[in-house]
């Protein structure tokens, strides 16, 4: 299978636009990358053949679980963080690792085969300081929400639902806890977030897969 360059955004490209419009007309420069993935991946992550619909959206969650933990883990490694933004990070990150052992295990007892964790690119500028980093961590979690709510409307397992729910509750919960490291007042300011289709959230993550990762996402071997 033919690999596909993907050309990822610098931190200050993905956080500059302040509006969610904005955000993704920025990760338009990934390139033709994203459309493509996203048609492809849309596509099967909306069959709901064979009842396999609701363990493909969790796969699909996984992987935004993944991308999220190994940030997380980097961010850490990369030893630039000071109080109390170490210790935000690192909670937000052991959070993600929780969620990606719950999503692994609610795939597995309903068997389904959890999707394998893809590798990840980040910008290059991603973490070489603290401001990178919280720049960027600002920009992962209102998509994971949106994710998270976007899916919810196509869940039909219960126990499949309720973890989206109580995702998307601690997922909330980092978003205000960044924007008030980030001084944003006030930091809970929105009352309706937006939820996300899955091509939208494609276009979010498209840059920091390759394409041969985006095709594996969420596919049929469940």
């Amino acid at each position: 299978m033919q690999k596909h360059k993907v050309n990822v955004p610098s931190v200050e490209e993905f956080s500059q636009p302040t509006s969610r419009k904005g955000f993704f007309k920025a990760l338009a420069v990934a390139g033709m990358g994203a459309a493509v993935g996203s048609t492809v991946l849309a596509g099967r992550a909306t069959a709901q053949d064979d009842g396999g619909g609701d363990l493909e959206i969790a796969n699909f969650a996984l992987t935004l679980e993944y991308l999220e933990a190994e940030f997380y883990q980097l961010a850490l490694d990369a030893g630039v963080l000071s109080e109390p933004a170490l210790s935000q990070v690192a909670a937000v990150g052991d959070h993600e690792n929780q969620h990606v052992e719950a999503l692994i295990g609610l795939i597995t007892e309903a068997g389904g085969t959890p999707v394998e964790k893809p590798e990840f690119t980040f910008p290059a500028d991603a973490f070489t300081s603290e401001a990178s980093i919280l720049a960027l961590a600002s920009t992962f979690e209102p998509v994971g929400v949106g994710a998270y709510l976007g899916a919810g409307v196509l869940i039909q397992d219960p126990a499949v639902l309720a973890a989206a729910g109580s995702i998307v509750a601690v997922e909330g919960q980092h978003v205000v806890a960044f924007n008030n490291l980030l001084g944003v007042v006030p930091p809970a300011n929105d009352p309706f977030p937006a939820a996300l289709t899955q091509d939208e959230v494609l276009a979010a993550i498209a840059p920091f897969l390759g394409m041969d990762a985006m095709m594996d996402t969420g596919g049929q071997a469940l």
